[in-house]
């Protein structure tokens, strides 16, 4: 008998590209393709992009949204694939710090990822991991630099200037901005919002808002499922999970095993049955789960035949002491769910009807890094909640866990503010949408920290102090970062005159006079000068726009070789049959409306 193996199983082939002209050419050209797509949507001058939808039976979309445009790219070559989701993070990663600013971080990074290679080919002995170094550590700078430009809100400029930073993020449509700025007020500062569209077949379009009654946890699916997360998505237009009617089943501890709760989920589904309960859907919150955990619930919910849906969401974190704890009693009380723990009260010992029946929970959604829950409220389980917060507040272990306090008692009482789209067409509805939650995003972005004037007029400012800050030193890695990223926040301002028909030599002219004029910007859509306070944008949409694209644009720019999987037609079908299997078993029907 022959010891060696015969046709011994090897790893999967893969696309193998090492450090060469071939792969910068890859990497920029990927950029700068990505940039053109994203960018053209850039200012008033930006054009709408028509996408497809993978789904079946469903219109196109048709968005001036950049981070929708870029969420929707897709290339057969493995390795221009790779690069692709590589460097679409800095976008998505923007829209949700800062909700606005994703085509500019996408034009940003295209630029400082050329930039950087063209400055490690130029210049063989430097070392390129220096290069990104400086570059990271002039940041800090940039941010100072920014500061200056900070318009602080306060009491007597409050309503003014979240209208203008809303009205600049939602392109100029100002009754969009007023009725997000009457939803805030609805709401408070610590409420959030959720977006209905309602196609009304050719008649007038509009806006409204209503308050509902909603509570939101700083934790989505990308935090709480890991390497799972895309396979919890059941509303693929919206990117997000959605259950109707779920249980609420809330764990002070970490789940590693689902053996932890398979009794207890197994006496659940047999009370749900019982009484003939249509949506069997259960959203289990604990501290944590274990990739093995989190394999099984993956295993369960896309399962064609299982019998109860059970989306794991994290509880979220905070330095200080049993802060999760008391966040998992926060949702209780808005709930009506208790909650187990594995040492006094553990989930076996539950009482399935009894769950049931005080569970008032009508809708849950999760996106990637947020949760909503909207329930019948209980007035007086809430109150109670809210006056041991009280009592808390009165000695407080620091201003931190003061303020910290106060969040959590808006978001109990604040509740959820409902913005529903009018339009003629499914994609009318769509692309105001996108617009609707860049400007909701952007001004609470603005109250967190202030605003900062629009029209290129912070980007030309950075860009003529690294110009300053490269005429200081003579030569080395510090320079050459100056001068990449000087460069590269000019091509921003630049698109954004390009897309409203501007020459080179008159962009060129607008960028020396906006520099020139301090106290005054552009507003290029009325084609005139304004007062810098006139034309406002909210500061996180620049600042992390800035420091997300010079994250991942300066490793690109030094990238020394790609290792990526060979693109499998044939694999690619079966998981999209896979998917529309798994879309039909459960259901979808796309958005509706969350009862109140």
């Amino acid at each position: 008998m022959s010891l060696f193996q015969v046709g011994k199983p090897k790893s999967a082939a893969k696309v193998m590209v090492p450090s060469s002209d071939k792969l910068t050419k890859s990497v920029v050209d990927t950029l700068d393709h990505m940039s053109a797509m994203a960018g053209r949507t850039l200012g008033p001058g930006g054009r709408q992009v028509a996408i497809e939808r993978p789904e079946m039976n469903m219109k196109p979309i048709i968005t001036k949204d950049g981070v929708t445009v870029i969420k929707s790219l897709g290339y057969d070559n493995a390795t221009q694939q790779l690069i692709l989701e590589t460097a679409r993070d800095a976008a998505i990663r923007t829209a949700n710090e800062a909700g606005d600013g994703t085509t500019t971080a996408t034009v940003l990074s295209s630029a400082i990822c050329r930039a950087t290679a063209d400055a490690v080919r130029l210049n063989p002995k430097m070392s390129p991991q220096r290069i990104v170094r400086e570059m990271q550590r002039i940041v800090p700078a940039l941010v100072d630099k920014i500061e200056d430009c900070r318009i602080v809100i306060n009491a007597e400029n409050y309503d003014a200037t979240l209208l203008k930073v809303a009205a600049l993020s939602a392109n100029g449509d100002e009754p969009m901005a007023q009725k997000i700025l009457e939803g805030l007020d609805l709401v408070g500062e610590e409420g959030d919002m959720t977006i209905i569209e309602k196609d009304v077949g050719g008649g007038k379009s509009r806006y409204e808002v209503e308050k509902i009654n909603g509570y939101t946890l700083d934790r989505g699916y990308e935090e709480s499922c890991r390497t799972y997360a895309q396979g919890f998505i059941n509303d693929r237009s919206g990117t997000q999970v959605v259950l109707e009617d779920p249980i609420f089943l809330i764990y002070d501890g970490v789940v590693n095993d689902f053996g932890q709760i398979f009794e207890s989920c197994q006496k659940l589904y047999a009370a749900m049955k019982e009484a003939n309960r249509p949506n069997k859907n259960v959203v289990l919150v604990a501290h944590g789960f274990s990739d093995m955990a989190l394999g099984d619930f993956h295993v369960n919910w896309n399962h064609e035949k299982a019998v109860m849906k059970i989306f794991p969401l994290a509880s979220p974190e905070k330095a200080i002491m049993n802060w999760r704890t008391q966040i998992l009693f926060d949702l209780q009380a808005y709930t009506g769910t208790p909650v187990f723990n594995p040492v006094d009260r553990p989930m076996i010992d539950m009482n399935p009807v009894a769950l049931m029946e005080c569970s008032r929970v009508k809708r849950f959604e999760c996106s990637r890094f947020k949760a909503m829950i909207f329930a019948k409220e209980d007035a007086d389980a809430i109150s109670i909640r809210v006056e041991e917060l009280k009592e808390a507040k009165k000695n407080p272990e620091s201003d931190y866990e003061l303020n910290d306090l106060n969040v959590r008692i808006g978001k109990l009482t604040s509740g959820i503010v409902r913005f529903n789209i009018y339009g003629a067409s499914s994609g009318e509805t769509r692309e105001k949408r996108d617009r609707a939650e860049d400007a909701w995003m952007a001004i609470k972005g603005a109250i967190r920290s202030g605003a900062v004037p629009g029209g290129g007029y912070v980007l030309v400012r950075l860009a003529a102090f690294l110009q300053a800050v490269e005429g200081e030193i003579k030569s080395g890695p510090r320079r050459l970062a100056a001068q990449i990223l000087g460069e590269a926040f000019l091509e921003p301002v630049r698109l954004l005159y390009q897309n409203y028909g501007y020459n080179e030599d008159e962009i060129e002219k607008q960028l020396a006079e906006l520099l020139r004029r301090d106290s005054e910007t552009f507003d290029i859509s009325e084609e005139k000068w304004v007062p810098k306070l006139e034309l406002l944008d909210s500061l996180p949409a620049v600042s992390e726009a800035i420091r997300n694209s010079i994250s991942i644009a300066s490793l690109l720019g030094t990238l020394g070789g790609i290792v990526a999987f060979k693109r499998d037609y044939e694999s690619d079908k079966e998981e999209e049959k896979y998917v529309r299997r798994f879309e039909a078993a459960i259901g979808e029907r796309g958005s509706t409306q969350p009862e109140q």
